[in-house]
């Protein structure tokens, strides 16, 4: 037989509906403010990264050295500029709302007290700089919740209160900010009109400069250990070699990084147009021929080495080499970024470029015997320049029908630095640095 249903009272229904709508509002409730939180955090971790990406830079002049003064200072300089001083702030994140209701969202800015600057290195590297920063939610611009107070009141007993700082939230993220070796340089402005000074303050020779390094010799006078700071540059040849002969000495070769628009991206190097292209690319540092500045060249990107003992070279060597020596006239202390490429130079051939050096040009030397030049360069301390950047990806300049060429395998002294037992792994000489986020993570605060 069939046992009939028991059927509650219409009546008794009713409590458990309110009761269940009661707990779906509240959970709605609790959603709403808590992602707006979460959407609050990740504008701040945003904000944290970027100003710390900007600031640290501001230490530094845009050839890498340091700007006069303490650095701690020149960082909240940095940080005055993000937080409107020269125009409007930077960033803004969910605040309040305020009682009024005029605003629920508010400028992010940084003080002195948001900021710690350390020296990462040793006392050969005090450039070698470690930063954080934190970005907040507190005080005037702390969050307000609108929900999760009513339903922690709704579920207190009566005559107790709801405990003080329940309607509130101060998140803040925090991010840490490391000097890497550098894998981009951006490309010159031949826009850029600005007068020539000793740090640079002109785009279009904040770009890579023609000259390659061998990272055969480049990886030995990188080292920390070394001393010596006065390097000759071997300009290879096919016949005078390609490799160099003494301890001081570096095999390089000058590149061709003029953007030809073709797949291949730069020009080549033989031929009348690819030295006059070369010359023209000289001139842009100086000033005396504004429009033609380097291409951006990417750690990965493969450039043409010019054969010094080519004819179309050697009968313009010694109008390269006066150009050289301008440089040294115009500024003898600005130190340039040049490309290194992995083995001793393939004249009139692709190279592999694997990271970036920084140098000083201290002359040219032109020998009129057989038309040669060779450089003498002193090599600095590793600091970030202008126009350089840190990225994860495969290199895109140049592609080939729009295909990433392969990354290079092996461990360099270009190889992103990692934090171990005693800190941040040491830096080498001579390297073309950029800001980058830390590769440990920094725990915020808040949801």
């Amino acid at each position: 037989m069939r046992r009939p249903q028991r059927r509650l009272p219409s009546g008794a229904t009713m409590p458990f509906v309110i009761f269940s709508f009661a707990v779906t509002i509240a959970m709605l409730a609790i959603a709403v403010d808590i992602m707006r939180t979460i959407y609050c955090t990740s504008i701040l971790q945003n904000s944290a990264q970027s100003a710390g990406l900007y600031a640290l830079r501001q230490a530094f002049n845009d050839d890498g050295e340091m700007k006069a003064g303490q650095p701690d200072s020149n960082i909240v300089d940095g940080l005055n500029t993000i937080n409107g001083g020269s125009g409007s702030a930077w960033f803004a994140a969910p605040a309040g709302p305020s009682d009024d209701g005029t605003h629920g969202q508010t400028p992010v800015f940084f003080q002195a007290g948001d900021v710690t600057v350390t020296n990462a290195g040793n006392g050969n590297n005090a450039g070698d700089l470690l930063l954080t920063v934190k970005a907040r939610r507190d005080g005037a611009d702390a969050l307000k919740l609108k929900f999760l107070p009513l339903i922690y009141a709704f579920g207190s007993l009566p005559g107790v209160s709801v405990p003080s700082g329940v309607d509130l939230a101060n998140p803040y993220r925090v991010a840490e900010i490391c000097l890497q070796p550098a894998t981009r340089i951006g490309a010159g402005e031949a826009n850029n009109s600005t007068l020539l000074r000793s740090n640079f303050a002109n785009q279009r020779i904040c770009a890579s400069f023609p000259l390659a390094l061998s990272n055969v010799q480049w990886q030995a006078a990188a080292q920390p250990a070394q001393t010596n700071l006065l390097y000759t540059i071997k300009i290879a040849g096919s016949k005078s070699g390609n490799s160099a002969s003494s301890a001081n000495e570096i095999s390089g070769c000058f590149v061709n990084l003029t953007p030809s628009g073709d797949a291949n991206y730069y020009g080549g190097a033989a031929g009348n147009l690819s030295v006059s292209q070369l010359y023209d690319n000289l001139a842009a540092f100086s000033g005396d021929s504004p429009s033609a500045p380097s291409a951006a060249v990417e750690r990965d990107s493969h450039v043409f080495a010019f054969d010094a003992d080519a004819q179309e070279f050697t009968s313009r060597a010694q109008q390269i080499a006066a150009r050289l020596n301008k440089l040294t006239t115009v500024q003898p202390n600005r130190f340039y970024t040049l490309p290194v490429i992995e083995q001793n130079p393939l004249v009139t051939q692709k190279n592999h470029v694997i990271g970036f050096s920084r140098m000083r040009l201290v002359k040219a030397v032109f020998d009129p015997t057989n038309n040669s030049i060779s450089l003498q360069m002193e090599i600095g301390q590793s600091r970030p320049m202008a126009n350089a950047s840190v990225g994860t990806q495969l290199a895109a300049i140049p592609t080939t029908n729009g295909t990433a060429i392969q990354a290079s395998t092996g461990t360099t002294l270009f190889t992103p630095r990692s934090f171990g037992q005693d800190g941040l792994a040491a830096l080498p000489r001579g390297m073309v640095m950029a800001p980058a986020l830390s590769p440990r993570s920094i725990a915020g605060g808040g949801i």
